[in-house]
């Protein structure tokens, strides 16, 4: 079973098999803490070595979905699994507390007693200016993690704080992750007016205050937590600033709009966080109180404009959005070369002369044919000759014997699906086709962009080169307000195929390791997060990655847990980069590898 790339055209082809019943074991046991309570709400997911899949740049992969179990009050789970090699995850609340590995024989009712960090726990209070405990305050947890290729915060909570003001974070929180604790507790109503007095006579107000106690993010202190570890005494107080309003209006193709908006700080950008929240009126105009001196971003769902709060009011800041129209073309290298007319198939010959006959060709030459099948597998829109004739063939019985030759000329046409993934709102508009096309994709909010391209049937195609206003990008698309641009994306045959092997240091075979392929032009983490490929040995230690673009890549395997999206797992791993086994794949490659698990 390979952990490569897998593709979407097997989804159906996986669902309409029907698998013989495999040969089952019986795993249970008790999920307990180190401090030997049992416990409850804990997810015990089982991970099949042979059924690995890697992550490429230019698709999607496809797995069987784990066996798993949920612990009861008294800590206790039970799995039914065929026979075989798992890894055992233990997570709770999005973070893997444990891995295992495990070898279940058919028939075998394996008992194993399981252990996990005691829940890590971040513990406080807030407090106001003048020390009282602030009560009913928000308090959030912030941890930075990639996404859609950008990074984002991602928010825990709130925890809402209790009459001496304390509150408690002592679930969903991961060890080795850097937190920021936030304190943003809204004004009463009354204390910022829509429409604020001078600016003389407005009172201070409380602003978002991080741990501890400051009101920028780039002065906040993480909090990083070893496995069980429980955190007190992570007291804020409240800050206090002068607020200030903005005013203006919103505008939607030149046209007044009363969008719903939100005015965010900068750091927060994408997070669910935002300070103030509203709707324009009718003519477009806005008015928002309550910001401190900070720098903003003011979003509605067709674009966004940033500034900044320094000390006075903002007025006349007018959000105009216009969308982009982009094109897409994508195109192949080189075409590929239709089937040889005298190494088909008799039958299917003889389909395609009947075919032609429909096309008005009652004794066409091969060479004829051939243009027939070029004709075939590009087929234009115009040519309304052609789509009657297929129309025929699909839904006619009476040309069911010609299937089979416009399956083949249709297999010849590959199809991708295009999206563009707004790496803020994470929007994805996209586009599909036979490959080559083009097509529109209108309204686009201005914003950035990552540019992915899925393959949707079995191929040994790559994406070569994707650019955008004719100049070659690495798939980052930064789209302006009312743009007209192209992105041409270039498509080549002769995707390398990589097998790895993973041996400990006495040749033994390692299964269940995680293979990790990085492209030589991966320098940084953002690049590393993007562009990453990784899959898992199988009970051989095997993984092979296909189809993949050729190039030199670094590979490394590792029996450590990696969280993908973590920045901290992602630092730790770039510097050891310069351990890995280097390779040049040439197109239509096929190598093979070994490697060694490396500590990270």
């Amino acid at each position: 079973m390979r952990c490569g790339l897998a593709l979407l055209l097997l989804v159906g082809v996986i669902a309409a098999q029907t698998p013989k019943r495999e040969p089952t074991g019986t795993l249970r046991g008790v999920v307990k803490d180190t401090s030997g309570d049992p416990v409850s709400g804990v997810s015990v997911s089982t991970v099949r070595s042979a059924v690995g899949a890697g992550v490429a740049v230019n698709g999607v992969y496809i797995s069987r979905p784990p066996w798993s179990s949920v612990t009861d009050e008294a800590g206790v789970y039970a799995l039914d699994l065929p026979a075989g090699t798992y890894l055992l995850l233990l997570s709770r609340d999005r973070a893997v507390l444990a891995t295992r590995q495990i070898k279940l024989d058919a028939g075998q009712d394996l008992t194993l007693d399981l252990v996990v960090p005691a829940s890590p726990a971040i513990i406080g209070r807030v407090l106001h200016s003048n020390r009282e405990p602030a009560v009913d305050a928000f308090v959030w947890l912030l941890s930075a993690e990639y996404q859609r290729g950008g990074l984002k915060q991602v928010v825990i909570g709130p925890q809402v704080t209790n009459a001496d003001g304390s509150y408690a974070f002592d679930t969903g929180i991961e060890t080795n992750r850097r937190y920021l604790v936030l304190v943003d507790r809204p004004p009463p109503e009354g204390i910022v007016p829509a429409a604020a007095a001078a600016l003389k006579n407005r009172e201070p107000i409380e602003i978002p205050t991080y741990f501890p106690s400051v009101s920028r993010m780039e002065s906040a202190t993480p909090v990083i937590l070893q496995p069980g570890e429980r955190r007190e005494r992570v007291d804020i107080k409240i800050a206090t600033a002068p607020f200030y309003c903005v005013d203006g209006k919103i505008q939607v193709s030149g046209k007044p709009s009363s969008s719903d908006f939100a005015i965010q700080t900068t750091p927060l950008v994408g997070s669910k966080l935002a300070r103030v929240r509203g709707s324009a009126s009718d003519d477009g105009a806005f008015h928002a109180c309550g910001l401190a001196p900070e720098s903003y971003r003011l979003s509605t769902d067709d674009g966004f404009t940033d500034f900044t709060v320094f000390d006075a009011d903002v007025h006349r800041l007018d959000l105009s959005t216009y969308p982009a129209h982009l094109r897409l073309q994508v195109d192949w290298e080189e075409p590929p070369a239709p089937p040889d007319i005298s190494k088909l198939d008799p039958s299917v010959t003889a389909s395609l002369r009947q075919f032609a006959a429909l096309m008005g060709s009652d004794a066409p030459s091969n060479d004829d044919l051939q243009k027939l099948i070029v004709r075939m597998s590009q087929p234009d829109p115009a040519d309304t000759d052609l789509l009657r004739a297929l129309m025929q063939t699909d839904r006619n019985d009476k040309f069911k014997e010609l299937l089979p030759v416009i399956g083949l000329m249709r297999g010849r046409s590959e199809m991708v699906n295009v999206a563009l993934i707004n790496t803020t709102t994470g929007a994805e508009p996209s586009l599909m086709g036979n490959i080559p096309f083009e097509g529109p994709f209108r309204d686009i909010p201005p914003g950035e962009y990552v540019v992915s391209v899925r393959s949707m049937v079995p191929n040994d195609s790559y994406v070569k080169e994707v650019s955008y206003y004719d100049v070659l990008t690495d798939r980052i698309l930064h789209v302006a307000p009312a743009v007209t641009g192209t992105v041409r994306i270039l498509m080549a045959r002769g995707a390398a195929s990589l097998a790895v092997r993973v041996t400990g240091s006495d040749g033994q075979p390692v299964p269940d390791a995680t293979v990790l392929l990085v492209p030589a032009s991966v320098t940084s983490v953002p690049s590393l997060a993007r562009d990453l490929i990784h899959g898992q040995s199988d009970q051989n230690g095997s993984c092979t990655f296909q189809p993949l673009p050729p190039g030199k890549y670094r590979v490394l395997a590792t029996t450590q847990w990696i969280r993908w999206g973590a920045p901290e797992d992602l630092e730790k791993l770039l510097p050891v980069l310069f351990q890995a086994k280097e390779v040049e794949l040439s197109p239509k490659d096929n190598l093979q590898i070994p490697v060694e698990p490396v500590p990270i």
